[in-house]
C-alpha cells in the first residue's frame, strides 16, 4: 500500500467546475476513441459501465434510472460493443435481456475488471487522500476511453510523454489532454513536474497499477470471445525464466499450436524481479521458470511442473572429465564462469560447495548470458554449474560434457507463478496445459 500522501497539494477545485468540464466535452477525441481499435485492443472500456447495468438489471429502461443516461445511450453503448467484438451479448426478450454465452463471458471479465478499479478507489482513500478528492471520477468507472487510460498507465510506466506518445502511435498534445483529464476528473496530482520529467505520486502510481489490471481482464475477454465465436485466434504473453525457455516451453509451445495454430504466443524475457513485477500488474498471463522461495511470490500462487538439478559442465576432453569419481581437490582448484552473486544458481552452487567443506568457487568470468558462457566453456578449461537442459544441444553433439559428480542438494522446483486473483484467458490455459503434459514426460 502507498505510504501516506495527505501533504499532496489537491488541484485548485476551479479547475472542476461545471464550466470547465463542459469544456472539456466538446474537445475532439483522442484517436482510438471512435470506432477503430488499435493494436489488440478492439473494445472501448467507456461503453461498460452501460453493460454491466443492463448484465445486472436485464432491462435498458432500469439501467437508463441507474446510469442517469438516456435509454438511446445505454442502447448505443451495448449496440457498439456488439459490433467492436462481433457478437450478440444480449437475447431481447419480452421479459428483458439475458446475456449470451458471449455476453457472460463478458460479464465475467467486466465484474472483475471494476473490481480492480473499486480497490483502487479504496486503497487511495485508506492511505489518505488529499481533501477535494472525487472518489467518484471517471477512471474509477473505465469511461475515459481506451486510448486516454492506456496514455495514463503508459505514462506511469515510461514517464516521458514524447516516449508514451511515439508508442501509442498519437500525439504529444494529446498525451497531455489524457493526464490532464484523468488529474481533473479525480481533482488530485498523480504526477510531479520536474525538470527531470515525470514521477508518479503514489496514488497515481497505485492507480495505474490497477488500470493495468482492469485493461488486461478487458483484452482476456476479447480473446475469449472470439474464441467462441469461431474465431480460434487469441494470444498468450508468458515470461521466461532461464530454466523455462529452453525446453519446456518451445515444446509446449509446438504441442499447442498443432491443436490451436491461430494462437499466438509472446515471451517477454528479464530478471525475476521485473517479470514479477510485470505479472503483478497484468502484462503478463503467467511466469515460467525456477520457483523462487515462497517469501519472495507473496501474492502469487505457485505450480510445480517438474524439476531440475544442476550439473557441472565443461568442454569435451576436459582434465576433470577423466577422472571417475572426480574428487574434492580438483573442485577446488576450478575456475568457473558463473552468474553474479545472488542469483539461485550461484547461491546453489556456493551452498553446495560449503556443505562439502569447500571455500567459494574461483570465478574467473562472471556472466548471466548464456552465448558468452557457451564460447568460453568450447575455448578453455573454464567449468560452470548450469541446468543440463540449457545446454541440450552441445551435450548431445559432445562438445560439452557433465563433470562425474551428482549435485542432489541443488534440486530446483519449475512450474508456474500466476497472480492469486487471476483467471486465465482460455489462451493461456491452453498453453498451461500443454506445459504440463511436456513437463510430464
Amino acid at each position: 500500500m502507498p505510504g501516506d500522501f495527505r501533504g499532496r497539494r489537491p488541484l485548485p477545485r476551479r479547475n472542476c467546475s461545471h464550466r470547465h468540464r463542459k469544456a472539456l466535452s466538446r474537445r475532439p477525441p483522442l484517436p482510438g476513441d471512435g470506432t477503430t481499435p488499435p493494436g489488440p485492443y478492439a473494445v472501448n472500456p467507456k461503453h461498460l459501465r452501460a453493460f454491466l447495468a443492463v448484465a445486472r438489471s436485464g432491462s435498458v429502461v432500469r439501467s437508463s434510472g441507474v446510469l442517469r443516461r438516456a435509454q438511446s445511450a445505454v442502447t448505443r453503448a451495448i449496440q457498439e460493443l456488439e459490433r467492436e467484438l462481433r457478437v450478440e451479448l444480449f437475447e431481447r426478450r419480452p421479459q428483458g435481456m439475458l446475456p449470451t454465452t458471449p455476453g457472460r463471458t463478458l460479464l465475467h471479465r467486466v465484474e472483475r475488471a471494476f473490481a480492480e478499479m473499486e480497490n483502487a478507489r479504496q486503497g487511495i482513500a485508506a492511505a489518505g487522500a488529499p481533501a477535494g478528492w472525487n472518489p467518484q471520477a471517471p477512471i474509477f468507472s473505465l469511461a475515459l476511453g481506451r486510448l486516454r487510460l492506456l496514455a495514463f498507465v503508459e505514462l506511469v510506466e515510461q514517464r516521458h510523454m514524447g516516449a508514451v506518445a511515439d508508442s501509442l502511435a498519437i500525439s504529444q498534445p494529446a498525451v497531455s489532454q489524457a493526464l490532464r483529464e484523468v488529474e481533473l476528473g479525480l481533482g488530485m496530482e498523480v504526477f510531479v513536474r520536474s525538470p527531470a520529467g515525470l514521477q508518479p505520486t503514489p496514488p497515481g502510481a497505485l492507480l495505474a497499477l490497477h488500470v493495468r489490471r482492469a485493461l488486461a481482464e478487458i483484452r482476456a475477454a476479447e480473446a475469449e470471445i472470439g474464441l467462441l465465436r469461431g474465431a480460434m485466434a487469441g494470444r498468450v504473453t508468458v515470461g521466461t525464466l532461464s530454466l523455462g525457455r529452453n525446453r519446456l516451453l518451445p515444446r509446449a509451445i509446438i504441442r499447442m499450436q498443432e491443436r490451436h495454430p491461430n494462437l499466438t504466443v509472446t515471451t517477454v524475457e528479464g530478471s525475476f524481479e521485473h517479470l514479477a513485477a510485470r505479472l503483478r500488474a497484468g502484462d503478463i498471463d503467467f511466469l515460467l521458470g525456477a520457483l523462487r522461495p515462497p517469501e519472495h511470490t507473496i501474492g502469487l500462487a505457485r505450480e510445480v511442473i517438474t524439476e531440475d538439478r544442476m550439473a557441472l559442465v565443461a568442454r569435451a576432453g576436459h582434465p576433470m572429465g577423466r577422472m571417475r569419481p572426480l574428487g574434492l581437490p580438483a573442485l577446488a582448484e576450478a575456475r568457473w564462469v558463473l552468474p553474479p552473486h545472488g542469483t539461485p544458481t550461484r547461491e546453489l552452487l556456493e551452498g553446495v560447495l560449503r556443505l562439502r567443506g569447500l571455500a567459494e568457487p574461483r570465478v574467473a568470468v562472471e556472466t548471466t548470458d548464456l552465448t558468452i558462457t557457451l564460447g568460453l566453456l568450447r575455448e578453455s578449461d573454464l567449468v560452470t554449474a548450469v541446468s543440463p537442459h540449457l545446454f541440450q544441444h552441445e551435450l548431445e553433439a559432445r562438445s560439452l560434457v557433465v563433470l562425474p559428480l551428482e549435485l542432489p542438494e541443488t534440486r530446483r522446483d519449475i512450474g508456474f507463478l500466476q497472480r492469486s486473483a487471476s483467471s486465465p484467458s482460455l489462451a493461456a490455459r491452453l498453453l498451461m496445459d500443454s506445459i504440463r503434459a511436456v513437463g510430464s514426460l
